[in-house]
């Protein structure tokens, strides 16, 4: 920060001083300048009594970077419209209404622009100065407080921060993932309009253990959009969810481990659904009893089982093998295998190679027993989790024997 110090009096050395002014405002812009060599057109003066001839105009000041901090002048609105103070910049420092007085003082001159601070004097009755009020999400128009979204274009990974209260930020570039902040950090009350306006999936992803919705993460397919908003502590909810009409399906990976595990209603709105993950125990997903359609995938590991069902008792259940996708469809009690008929023929049918553990080939409630491909050309028999017979062009390999009849 400069200051002009007098040498020999130590005291700040202000411009040539001028008691008062009377301006007319005649152009959008009216530019004022400091006091020197004499000059004495549209000088800043210690008392200026403006006179704006229409609305929309402004009361531009010269550069802070030539005087020093403490620089004042009282600025009166003495004409029929509104007129606008701003720094050297063109940034807005005080909207002055008409019979309205503001004092005006510079507190930083580092730059050209500077740091003003306003009082306003006010005429009749005392009156905020809604320039000084605004802050996110409000813009001060006149003597009035706004409501305003910033609009802010983001094409590659980005990671919110507290000055992003309030803002709309639209996404431009193909599938990417944007972060959060910490709920915690940013506090409760903090919000932002994020929408998909690229060519790929956008992905929300909460800090830490915090959460959206419940969630690990939400994601955005193409035109979609919402509110976010932290709740301070565990992470964030959303509202006014604009969902696609085109591109409607949204993927849940969930890795399970065994046991039960009940569906969020946010889970279960995503219709395509892999699982995954080393089971200790048989697994068991309770879909919430509502209508809907399903393409279900079994990745896990290990030798358990993985069954669909809703909370109702009694009422029909899916069991899916590992390595296999179905379409599954819930009518709100039971759980049905969309692709089981007994009507329909297959003219062919292609499955996966299998193992002994979990032959392509299977049966409800025993599941690693069945037919697997051993390698080409040679079909194996599954019993229990182990090759039982393998049927080659060569003959039929029983590496078990044979038990019991007569040969």
């Amino acid at each position: 920060m400069t200051t002009y110090i007098n040498p020999y009096t130590g005291q700040t050395v202000n411009q040539s001083p001028i008691g008062y002014e009377n301006l007319t405002l005649t152009s959008t812009i009216t530019s004022l300048d400091w006091p020197i060599n004499g000059n004495t057109s549209s000088v800043v003066a210690g008392i200026i009594e403006v006179t704006a001839t229409a609305s929309g105009m402004y009361l531009r000041m010269p550069p802070a970077t030539q005087v020093s901090t403490g620089q004042s002048i009282l600025i009166r609105n003495i004409g029929s419209y509104s007129f606008t103070v701003t720094d050297y910049g063109n940034n807005t420092i005080a909207p002055i209404s008409s019979g309205i007085a503001d004092y005006i003082y510079l507190t930083d001159n580092s730059s050209v622009n500077g740091t003003w601070a306003v009082v306003t004097f006010g005429a009749g009755v005392s009156q905020a100065n809604s320039a000084t009020l605004a802050g996110f999400g409000l813009k001060a128009i006149s003597n009035t407080l706004n409501e305003a979204i910033q609009v802010v274009s983001v094409n590659s990974t980005y990671t919110f921060l507290d000055i992003d209260r309030a803002s709309f930020y639209v996404w431009t570039g193909g599938a990417g993932a944007l972060t959060l902040p910490s709920a915690s950090v940013v506090g409760n009350n903090w919000f932002v309009i994020v929408r998909n306006g690229g060519t790929g999936i956008l992905t929300l992803t909460p800090q830490g253990s915090d959460t959206i919705d419940n969630n690990a993460s939400q994601q955005l397919q193409l035109t979609e959009s919402l509110v976010i908003c932290s709740n301070g502590s565990s992470g964030y909810n959303t509202y006014a969810y604009g969902r696609s009409n085109t591109f409607i399906y949204t993927l849940l990976n969930l890795v399970v481990t065994g046991g039960t595990t009940t569906l969020t209603s946010a889970q279960a709105a995503s219709s395509v659904q892999e699982y995954t993950g080393a089971l200790t125990s048989n697994q068991i997903v309770i879909l919430p009893s509502t209508v809907q359609l399903y393409s279900l995938q079994n990745k896990t590991t290990g030798s358990y089982t993985l069954t669909f069902k809703t909370s109702s008792v009694g009422a029909s259940t899916v069991v899916l093998p590992q390595n296999q996708t179905i379409i599954a469809i819930c009518d709100g009690t039971n759980v049905y295998n969309a692709q089981t008929t007994t009507t329909s023929t297959l003219s062919a049918l292609t499955v996966g190679n299998g193992a002994p553990t979990g032959p392509s080939l299977n049966f409800l409630g025993d599941t690693n027993t069945g037919l697997y491909l051993v390698a080409s050309g040679q079909l194996g028999f599954a019993i229990g989790g182990a090759n039982a017979m393998t049927l080659t062009s060569s003959g039929l390999f029983i590496p078990v024997g044979i038990a019991g009849g007569t040969y």
